[in-house]
């Protein structure tokens, strides 16, 4: 086990932040788009919150027309709760921040959910041509898709958790104004979550571990640098 898995959040937002509890979307089909009524409800009838009208892309034609043009149209979608960890680097953060004009700015999280919830399910494995326990394969790093988390300091859980990069959501950086953060990934793990990540965007596991020379059947350090360059990206 990785020792000094997390460390406490800084100051600064900064990739591998660890929030509490942010909304991550998926926009389904066919897409909704939300207008607010015009005109007004009878005297007696109270509401809270605005009327709407809900139109379907493709199938109604409101007047005005639909204009997707920036600022865009208010969308249903469905959203859920969860943890999220920070992508968006530092320095995107900050020049956001210095604009003036946050309200307009997207950052990215990938969501966190808690391994016990899988617990029972099985993957099949395409190596053993067998199925395995989903759990113990997000746990050895076996899946792409998931990056295994260890459980938070004082938690009472033992299963820990697990980030579902499928699941990558751009958030209204506003968001994150006051959202609790009490931990990041330590160094050594963000990196392995970097690696994971870009195994994911590319299913190339080149630089994800150790490379077996052809030659003599040893392995390369990846700290080594050919003509100027580090083999580890991160390097």
């Amino acid at each position: 086990m990785m020792q000094d898995f997390y460390n406490k959040a800084g100051s600064l937002i900064s990739p591998g932040d660890i929030f509490g509890e942010l909304p991550y979307i998926r926009v389904p089909k066919p897409l909704r788009v939300a207008r607010k009524f015009p005109g007004s409800l009878p005297k007696g009838i109270r509401l809270q919150g605005d009327l709407h009208e809900i139109f379907e892309y493709g199938k109604h034609s409101p007047s005005p027309a639909f204009n997707f043009d920036p600022p865009g149209e208010d969308v249903l979608s469905n959203a859920k709760m969860s943890k999220a960890i920070f992508l968006t680097w530092g320095s995107e953060v900050e020049g956001d921040e210095r604009s003036g004009q946050l309200h307009k700015k997207e950052w990215l999280i990938a969501p966190v959910f808690h391994l016990g919830q899988l617990a029972g399910r099985t993957v099949y494995d395409e190596k053993t041509g067998q199925q395995v326990n989903l759990v113990n394969a997000i746990r050895d790093g076996k899946s792409p898709k998931y990056f295994p988390l260890q459980p938070l300091p004082g938690d009472a859980d033992p299963h820990g958790y697990y980030v579902d990069f499928r699941r990558l959501c751009p958030l209204a950086a506003t968001h994150f104004q006051g959202a609790a953060r009490t931990w990041r990934l330590s160094p050594p793990a963000l990196n392995d979550f970097y690696h994971q990540l870009i195994w994911f965007f590319t299913r190339r596991e080149i630089f994800f571990r150790p490379i077996t020379c052809q030659g003599c059947g040893g392995t390369v350090d990846l700290g080594i640098v050919f003509q100027g360059q580090a083999v580890d990206p991160e390097g």
